[in-house]
């Protein structure tokens, strides 16, 4: 999906542009990577599962220690609406991601309460409405031996944990020839893709996926698949078993990635394998009834 440009941005609730100068060079974001970023699919200026959104947000800000306005319980839909009113500021009538920024504003290293925050939202308008299915498929290698990824408490969250490796792993993907690459923990799990999102292999009439105990993060529309979507088609779900890359042989018929900010990408081929797309289109096709269902 093609990214567009929006104007505004909002820093505790209040509009920027976003060409302002908002922080110094001592913000915990910038200097430390001290953050944790959500990032919302939206159908206009409608927030598709927001509160599952806010969900994860808040239980990766309690991870880090960090203070939850009263504001991210969004109570009467007070935080649903603060974010409504920049798509609209913005004016984007189709489809857009908003991420969501937290950061830590002050850090004392001696208590053990949690640091209070201050956050960002930031619009990122899109050509469509809604996720369409990647025409051509993927391809798609694993991580060399020297790139393995190392859990956290964190890794379940959008943070800064791995990110410079996920970087080098994509630059690998490009040398490499390749459009992503299957990211492994230092157990020899599978993990995720480094660039795209969370991996899905489909056997038979089984849908597996990497465990959360095994560094994936824990994006919503995984968990959207794995509790709304699978068993709406009659699919048996995996999500509690370590992969490996063994696992990825003759007998897998499809596999996807999908993330919130992409949605569902079809993988055409990994190493010698190839793989269709029927069962993918199926669950995107039954995926999108869901978001378009949050209008």
């Amino acid at each position: 999906m093609a990214i567009l440009s929006c104007t505004y941005m909002l820093l505790n609730g209040s509009p920027h542009t976003v060409t302002s100068t908002l922080f110094g060079i001592g913000n915990r974001a910038f200097a430390y990577g001290d953050c944790i970023r959500e990032t919302i699919h939206t159908c206009a200026d409608r927030l598709c599962f927001f509160d599952m959104h806010l969900t994860h947000l808040r239980l990766g800000m309690e991870a880090a220690m960090m203070a939850i306005p009263e504001k991210f319980l969004n109570k009467d839909g007070a935080f649903a609406r603060e974010v409504s009113k920049l798509i609209t500021k913005n004016r984007v009538f189709r489809g857009s991601t908003i991420t969501i920024t937290v950061f830590r504003a002050t850090f004392a290293p001696k208590s053990t309460k949690p640091d209070t925050i201050e956050y960002t939202v930031q619009c990122e308008p899109l050509e469509e409405l809604g996720y369409s299915l990647n025409s051509g498929g993927l391809k798609l290698g694993i991580a060399p031996q020297n790139m393995m990824m190392t859990i956290s408490p964190m890794s379940n969250y959008y943070t800064s944990d791995n990110e410079i490796l996920r970087v080098a792993i994509r630059k690998q993907c490009f040398k490499d020839r390749l459009d992503d690459i299957i990211t492994v923990n230092t157990a020899g799990h599978i993990v995720e893709t480094a660039n795209s999102g969370n991996l899905f292999i489909i056997k038979n009439n089984t849908i597996y996926t990497p465990p959360l105990a095994d560094g994936c993060r824990a994006d919503v529309m995984r968990r959207v698949i794995l509790e709304k979507v699978a068993p709406s088609l009659g699919y048996t779900t995996v999500s509690d078993k370590p992969l490996r890359e063994s696992d990825i042989n003759s007998k897998v018929e499809e596999m996807f990635v999908a993330s919130t900010r992409d949605g569902i990408q079809w993988v055409a081929a990994y190493k010698s394998l190839r793989f269709m797309r029927s069962k993918t289109t199926t669950i995107l096709t039954k995926m999108s009834e869901l978001y378009e269902a949050q209008q």
